[in-house]
């Protein structure tokens, strides 16, 4: 950029000359050219210029023009983000603006081999989380990434930055710098924060720029894995658990386009059913890598590492894909795999009797519940009543299909105890009914009367991620001290947490302040409302959370 300066005094003075008006005619004096970009090291990074005059005073001005030229015209990558600009004016205090601030936080990867800078000056209320969870992940995953994104020479930067500060978008990375918008952060502090970043982690360490620096015909990294890799590092390394771009999450989209190149979490899933079936030494992510990073990607190099074509390898994932949807949907019904038994889950409902369920405060199962073809329904909500699990849980993730009948209305309630007249007088309420007809104006998938998710900006309405009438729709509920989240269809709605100033603060101001066992107890029995409508359940299972150390 150049910098230009005028006292404003000049006959001709133009205080905004467009891109075609040399400032230097209309009353601008050109002070400085700068660039901050090095010959000798690697283009990213963090920099600062300071311009002055050895002379002393550079002069005395009441304008500063800055004419910013982009860094390059090709990557869309190569953008240069300006943070701050400090003006001293004369006799001013030797320290800087910036000096004043609050001082960022530094913290070593778990190796000792890299510097992380986390900056919360424009976002205060996130020092506490950015250095307590955020700095201990970042630390701990930085290593974790150089190593499964390996190529020949390459060297992982020293130092990256991570800047927390109001902005659009969620974040950004551009060479080793991480930028991200506080007020998207906020919001996902329970959520997905912390998941976000580390992608942007693995941004830094790809560094697919570097080899246009020096030979501006190398083949520029296809945008679906710049984008793919990060997300599948993240989904199926860091937090497979949170099912960001598995099966689960499949099956509660709609509409959707099955294609390698659909980036982030769709190629996830894509580049995750290739390591899957066509790599058995664990090295082609790495390959891909490295290709990217050499400038050397082109589509022909899967039918090298993987005996067929990439249009070949869509196709075979796509049918996958669709046959493991299908199946979930039609066949794999009450059934736990080993792997989910492995991961300590349990069916509450086998499909063929009502063991391990009863009704509320009465032995057995009244008429109005019934087992038909492999589903636990509702068929007569004025002799079924509410019926709950015979085992008590704590803290637990809960997953399970439902199908509700046209205006209906039924509920999964936790935490349940005897001491209460009702299972909602002690345990809170997962909603479920039909959001189309039902007359209840808490929506499905709500934490009754207490939470509902924000308004879709599409529809101006809160989120609504359901299915109509008649289908299956899925539920993942998920209930621990230190976070609870409603998610149907893979959508995530909502998080909170029991006991909460905030949640006891709900409470007090709905109808349950009045029922002085309400939410009380941290375990429980399990219930499904049974008198409000019909409704089927299946696919019901369970996995208690260990309580952490």
């Amino acid at each position: 950029y150049k910098l230009y300066a005028s006292d404003g005094a000049a006959s001709d003075f133009n205080v905004k000359p467009g891109k075609e008006i040399d400032p230097e005619k209309c009353g601008w004096k050109l002070i400085a050219k700068v660039d901050t970009r090095s010959a000798a090291t690697s283009i990213g990074g963090q920099y600062g210029a300071s311009i002055s005059d050895s002379d002393g005073v550079i002069g005395k001005y009441r304008h500063l023009l800055f004419d910013i030229t982009r860094t390059e015209a090709d990557d869309s990558f190569g953008n240069t983000f300006f943070s701050e600009i400090d003006a001293v004016e004369l006799n001013a205090p030797t320290e800087s603006v910036a000096s004043v601030a609050t001082p960022p936080f530094v913290i070593k990867s778990s190796d000792g081999y890299c510097e992380i800078t986390i900056d919360t000056a424009k976002a205060p209320d996130l020092k506490d989380w950015a250095e307590q969870k955020l700095a201990p992940v970042l630390a701990e995953w930085f290593p974790r990434i150089v190593a499964a994104l390996p190529s020949e020479g390459f060297i992982a930067p020293k130092k990256f930055s991570v800047a927390i500060r109001p902005g659009d978008g969620v974040a950004a990375t551009s060479g080793t710098r991480i930028t991200a918008n506080s007020a998207w952060f906020r919001r996902e502090l329970k959520g997905e924060a912390v998941g976000a970043l580390v992608h942007e982690v693995v941004h830094v360490v790809q560094q697919y720029w570097s080899p246009r620096r020096n030979n501006p015909q190398a083949t520029r990294a296809p945008g679906w894995l710049v984008e793919g890799i990060p997300d599948y590092l993240r989904f199926f390394k860091f937090e497979p658990q949170s099912h960001g771009a598995d099966l689960i999450w499949l099956q509660g989209r709609r509409n959707v386009t099955l294609k390698y190149d659909g980036m982030y979490r769709i190629s996830a899933n894509f580049l995750d059913y290739v390591v899957e079936h066509y790599d058995k030494d664990q090295s082609l992510i790495g390959k891909v890598n490295a290709a990217c990073r050499q400038g050397k990607y082109t589509d022909e190099m899967w039918k090298d590492l993987t005996g067929k074509t990439l249009t070949e390898l869509n196709d075979d994932w796509k049918a996958s894909v669709k046959n493991q949807l299908t199946a979930k949907a039609e066949s794999g019904i009450n059934v736990i795999t080993d792997a989910e038994k492995t991961a300590g889950w349990k069916l509450l409902f086998n499909g063929t009797d009502l063991a391990g369920w009863h009704n509320f405060k009465r032995e057995g199962v009244r008429p109005g519940w019934q087992v038909k073809d492999g589903a636990l329904v509702c068929v007569d909500p004025h002799d079924a009543g509410d019926i709950i699990t015979t085992e008590k849980f704590g803290a637990f993730e809960l997953e399970l299909d439902y199908n509700i009948s046209e205006g209906g209305n039924s509920g999964i309630i936790f935490h349940v105890t005897d001491e209460g007249g009702a299972v909602w007088a002690t345990g809170p309420e997962f909603q479920l009914e039909d959001n189309a007809k039902a007359a209840d104006p808490q929506r499905c998938g709500w934490l009754y009367a207490l939470y509902q998710p924000a308004d879709d900006s599409q529809t101006g309405k809160p989120l609504d991620a359901t299915k109509p009438a008649g289908q299956w729709n899925h539920v993942r509920l998920v209930i621990s001290p230190e976070k609870c989240e409603h998610f149907i269809n893979g959508v995530k709605y909502f998080d909170y947490v029991m006991g909460s100033d905030d949640f006891n603060a709900r409470v007090a101001k709905s109808k349950f302040g009045k029922m002085p066992q309400f939410a009380k107890s941290d375990t429980g029995f399990l219930a499904l409302q049974g008198d409000h409508g019909q409704v089927s359940f299946r696919n019901i299972k369970v996995r208690p959370i260990p309580a952490k150390k």
